[in-house]
């Protein structure tokens, strides 16, 4: 048991050469380099509609982050150790709307133990490899985007309502219901194609006491 505590203290007590500032800039230099592979990864396999600006600076930032983190740390055992158990308990509470953001995250971290370990091959060869397949797998921009249909009315039968909007759209859910003695108010997630959405919505007004109907489309919060 001695042995093992000497051992450890030995480990933790180990302080590896510190990088050089030509290394430390080199590392930095290649994570700039990597970081233009995946921005440009993230902006075309993303539409239009549904790139974010702010994440792709943030994919930036993160990979330099992590460089300049682990140029500080790799040097000291203990250093590192300490630093892991201090980023354990942060939380992040983002929503992420699209899946594929996670591997971008991971994708930017990687980026930055790369760089700052000098396994450059590791890094390019990976990034090449990733963007191929978040390229392949990019959001078409003929895609249907969810969209808010909201309908109010009174004295209507709520089955047909339900009917126009099953038989019409490509996609629905009703995500709200709000009915009263004299009104009621519908809200439905749907997908369905702009130059479709003229007919279904004539088809609603075609019901008695369809007084309004309202189709929102999706909008991103800054």
């Amino acid at each position: 048991m001695g042995n093992f505590n000497d051992t450890v203290n030995e480990l933790l007590g180990t302080v590896l050469p510190t990088p050089g500032t030509a290394e430390i800039l080199i590392s930095l230099a290649s994570a700039l380099l990597l970081c233009a592979v995946i921005w440009l990864t993230y902006r075309f396999s993303n539409t239009p509609a549904s790139y974010e600006p702010k994440f792709a600076a943030t994919l930036v930032s993160l990979a330099l982050i992590t460089t300049i983190l682990m140029d500080l740390i790799q040097s000291n055992l203990a250093l590192s150790l300490g630093m892991l158990g201090s980023l354990s308990i942060v939380r992040f509470r983002t929503n992420i709307r699209d899946p594929r953001d996670i591997g971008f995250i991971f994708w930017s971290m990687a980026i930055g133990l790369s760089a700052s370990t000098g396994h450059y091959l590791i890094g390019l060869s990976g990034s090449l490899i990733l963007s191929v397949c978040l390229l392949a797998s990019r959001k078409s921009s003929a895609a249907l985007e969810d969209m808010l249909l909201v309908i109010r009315g009174s004295n209507t039968d709520i089955s047909s309502i339900h009917s126009i909007v099953r038989d019409d759209c490509v996609k629905s859910m009703v995500k709200a219901k709000n009915i009263l003695s004299d009104s009621y108010e519908l809200v439905y997630q749907i997908q369905i194609p702009m130059e479709e959405s003229d007919q279904m919505i004539r088809g609603l007004f075609g019901l008695t006491g369809v007084d309004s109907v309202n189709l929102l489309a999706s909008q991103k919060i800054s």
